[in-house]
């Protein structure tokens, strides 16, 4: 065998194990074995059986640190050779010409895992939530670590949503910034609201079947923004929305189809029975609200849903009451029948 010197630029193995080969070589009898193919470990450390396949039992030594999980470390012929000649083993096919290469196996630690950690980390008030972290750089840690990190120091406002965290590793490598990570982002809780079933354009009339309540949206919202589900249906689109945003109360304005004072058409239908009869709005009021109506044959006054431009539909459990009544007077009646004289 030609000894030839090492081509500038290679890499070898970590300075722990070359300094290893300068000491005395230890008198071993010889064990026949074979260059392993390059090929990843997992050991924090590396030892002579990552190198060498069909040592003998008892022959196994540790060399020196393993690389960070992720990286990978090259072996030259000329060392590997001053290993095999340290430690005893009989390499076949022996060369200087070689290059072996070890990779330490890892996971990469991302943002979905801290988001976890914050949302264990909030508690009963984690449940339902939704963290997203920002910059947050990936990690790669060792593959068989489960709890690579743990959170501490979580300062969460709850007005903003915005929340800081140290995220500190469980096994320190001795690296800062990989060691204690600053980590910050945003926690969103969950809540139910009332959202549009599909995309509508400016002016259209939201009908019982355009909207629903979605239990989980965790979007951030304007306290008092959002409108009472009753206060809805009948109500004007004030500008194109989307499928699936929330409605605002700023994303509605009434349409009014029958004002106070109107004549309209107050209908009651039963199985069997449809009755209709001339009325005055007492109340304005856009589809399918509730008012008020004055039945002027019977000098009654109903409450009805409007469900058409000067029409009012007086539902079967609906209980009429006398024009002279308390009621009556807060809502005007007298006033009106003298207006309609």
């Amino acid at each position: 065998m030609t000894d030839k010197k090492p081509a500038y630029g290679k890499i070898y193995l970590s300075a722990a194990i070359a300094c290893m080969l300068g000491g005395v070589v230890a008198a071993h009898s010889a064990v026949a074995a074979t260059l392993r193919p390059s090929g990843d470990i997992s050991a924090p450390t590396v030892s002579l059986s990552d190198i060498f396949d069909g040592l003998e039992a008892g022959r196994d030594r540790v060399l020196g640190p393993a690389p960070a999980p992720g990286k990978s470390i090259q072996i030259g012929g000329y060392q590997l050779i001053a290993i095999a000649d340290q430690y005893g083993v009989d390499w076949e096919d022996q060369s200087s010409s070689v290059m072996l290469t070890l990779t330490r196996s890892g996971r990469v630690v991302g943002r979905d895992y801290i988001a976890s950690l914050v949302k264990r980390g909030l508690g009963g008030s984690g449940e339902g939530a939704v963290v997203s972290v920002e910059n947050f750089k990936p990690i790669t840690v060792p593959s068989d670590d489960k709890e690579p990190f743990v959170l501490s120091d979580v300062n969460w406002d709850k007005k903003t949503g915005k929340f800081f965290a140290t995220a500190y590793r469980s096994h320190p490598t001795g690296v800062e910034a990989e060691d204690t990570v600053q980590i910050k982002g945003e926690v969103q809780i969950a809540q139910p609201v009332m959202v549009y079933n599909s995309a509508f354009p400016a002016g259209y009339i939201i009908a019982d079947g355009d909207v629903h309540v979605d239990q989980s949206y965790s979007g951030n919202l304007v306290p008092g923004s959002v409108p009472a589900p009753d206060d809805v249906v009948g109500m004007a689109l004030s500008h194109p929305v989307a499928e699936g945003t929330p409605v605002l109360s700023s994303d509605l304005r009434k349409t009014l189809l029958v004002h106070r004072g109107d004549p309209v058409l107050i209908s009651f239908s039963s199985p069997g029975i449809h009755l209709s009869a001339t009325g005055r709005a007492l109340e304005e009021g856009g589809k399918s609200q509730f008012v008020h109506a004055l039945n002027l044959g019977s000098k009654m006054i109903v409450y009805g849903r409007v469900s058409g431009a000067g029409e009012v539909t007086v539902d079967a459990a609906s209980t009429a009451i006398s024009s002279d009544s308390s009621e009556a007077k807060k809502l005007g009646v007298s006033a009106l029948l003298v207006e309609g004289k």
